[in-house]
């Protein structure tokens, strides 16, 4: 038998208890049972935590073609900063060191970026530094 315990997908026994709502894979990732009404709630949190540090503007204005930048409550959706598949999805906001990680955005604006990769919480870190040296 070939041991698993190390690869990125988990085993379908790992999301069997319904008491985990959070599962932490070895590398730190986290992933929300959003089958759960607890997991819902919880990803909800989070977006709406993305949301606040932002500034209700979508984190893929000036990347998005048809973004308006501000975001109102019902249509704002997590944004996975790495995409969700190929074992690669993490519902964190912060990671340990304290970096960004993920954001909030519009739902057509996260439709427009699929799951491609782009580096907007490093521009959103450097204009919040500018902005509070003024």
């Amino acid at each position: 038998m070939i041991d698993t315990s190390e690869l990125a997908f988990p085993k379908p026994g790992d999301y069997e208890s319904p008491d985990v709502i959070i599962h932490v894979f070895p590398d730190g990732r986290e992933v929300i049972r959003v089958a759960f009404l607890r997991g819902r709630a919880i990803y909800r949190q989070r977006i709406m935590a993305m949301a606040d540090r932002q500034g209700w503007i979508c984190c893929l204005e000036g990347y998005a073609p048809m973004c308006r930048g501000r975001m109102d409550r019902k249509e704002v959706t997590f944004e996975h900063e790495w995409g969700r598949g190929g074992g690669k999805r993490d519902d964190r906001i912060i990671l340990p060191d304290g970096t960004w990680i993920n954001g909030a955005a519009h739902k057509l604006c996260n439709q427009w970026k699929g799951s491609r990769y782009i580096d907007y919480n490093r521009t959103i870190h450097r204009l919040a530094h500018a902005a509070q040296r003024r």
